[in-house]
């Protein structure tokens, strides 16, 4: 196989893990099921997860399916990047490199999320679009146990200040992790 398919099938590989990591963020934030940019990513990504589920159901909310979908389809990614050279084969290392990515990945998504959140309750508190409606979900939900800890204070909301602090702190200690572990920087889709 050529570099550039190996490359193209990297890519696509990295695509499907965003949509499977989508459909896990979704059910694990609860947003509304019926918003059709959550119910077209869910068809999407049901070729491959509808079977699985059938298998291992969900356990305390957790799309435990999905996560073995997205760390799969990591490891096949690093196997194709073994077939250009780009790294040693090694099955132990090829599977946590793939849990870190995984893991690197659903925060990045996370902190997007969140971000875009904030910014849309600034411009557009009220916008109805479905998209709009399900990052403000999204923020909502991972601002919730925030909001415990500081409530608000004079119609000011700091709680996303907590959640961006919090998620950075995440980010860095996996990231730690994952390069002590030998994770190539370059070729992770979480870095």
């Amino acid at each position: 196989m050529s570099e550039a398919t190996i490359f193209l099938f990297k890519a696509l590989t990295d695509l499907f893990s965003v949509a499977v990591l989508l459909t896990f963020l979704f059910r694990l934030l609860k947003v509304d099921y019926y918003n059709p940019i959550v119910q077209g990513i869910i068809k999407i990504t049901n070729v491959l997860t509808s079977g699985i589920r059938k298998i291992i159901k969900p356990i305390f909310g957790l799309d435990i399916s999905a996560l073995l979908i997205v760390i799969f389809l990591q490891v096949f990614a690093f196997y194709l990047l073994t077939l250009a050279g780009s790294v040693a084969f090694n099955a132990i290392s090829m599977v946590s490199w793939a849990l870190y990515s995984a893991l690197l990945l659903s925060l990045r998504m996370i902190w997007w999320a969140l971000l875009v959140g904030v910014i849309i309750s600034w411009i557009a508190p009220m916008n109805t679009h479905p998209a709009v409606r399900l990052i403000q979900q999204m923020s909502d939900q991972i601002c919730k146990p925030f909001r415990v800890i500081l409530p608000p204070m004079g119609g000011l909301d700091f709680s996303p200040i907590l959640a961006f602090l919090f998620l950075q702190f995440l980010q860095i200690a996996i990231r730690n992790l994952s390069l002590n572990s030998g994770l190539p920087i370059g070729l992770s889709v979480g870095f």
